[in-house]
């Protein structure tokens, strides 16, 4: 069964940043090999979109994102809200059904391991920076690109969705821990 308890209370606004958690959000982890046609062909017909197979690359569709994590891992990310009522989530089943019965790849669902973090605001790199070595600067790390990385000894995925717009994935086990790092590290910009 589903956690949807939020580790987090409320949003936080310091400076022109906005931190607050996005829940319930369904999130499946996909593995496969992206040489396989039948697996890519069978996932693209599901999601209705390509994979990407660019390192740090996403693909995004009305109801879905889809973030490259690896050469043989994606995170399939709702881009809304589901029901806090139902543990169902109809795209894990699909998925399942084609894919993990049939040894093309697996499925998990991570909806309750991760939780997400929305910050927004002019200064996000900059709070970032402070607790993380990736260098925001870089042009390789651009909108709709996502990187994995540590942030004040916690492994997180960055997702950038516009300059001003990331998406922070956290383990729901240290979102409190690093909720509370951000918080402290935003009161200083």
């Amino acid at each position: 069964m589903l956690n949807f308890m939020s580790p987090i209370a409320k949003s936080h606004s310091y400076n022109n940043f906005i931190m607050e958690e996005k829940t319930p959000i369904s999130k499946i982890n996909l593995r496969g090999d992206i040489e396989n046609r039948e697996f890519v062909s069978r996932v693209g017909k599901i999601l209705g979109m390509i994979l990407p197979k660019k390192s740090c690359s996403t693909s995004v569709k009305e109801k879905i994102t889809c973030m490259w994590l690896g050469p043989n891992e994606w995170l399939l990310v709702s881009n809304d809200k589901v029901s806090k009522e139902s543990n169902e989530i109809q795209l894990e089943n699909i998925l399942f059904d084609e894919i993990s019965k049939k040894n093309l790849g697996a499925i998990t669902n991570v909806s309750d391991h991760y939780t997400i973090f929305n910050l927004t605001g002019t200064n996000i790199f900059e709070v970032l920076s402070k607790g993380c070595p990736f260098d925001f600067e870089s042009d390789t790390f651009a909108d709709s690109q996502v990187v994995q990385t540590l942030l004040h000894h916690v492994d997180v995925t960055i997702h950038r969705k516009k300059k001003d717009v990331v998406d922070l994935y956290v383990r729901r086990s240290f979102s409190n821990y690093l909720w509370g790092w951000i918080k402290d590290s935003a009161r200083f910009i």
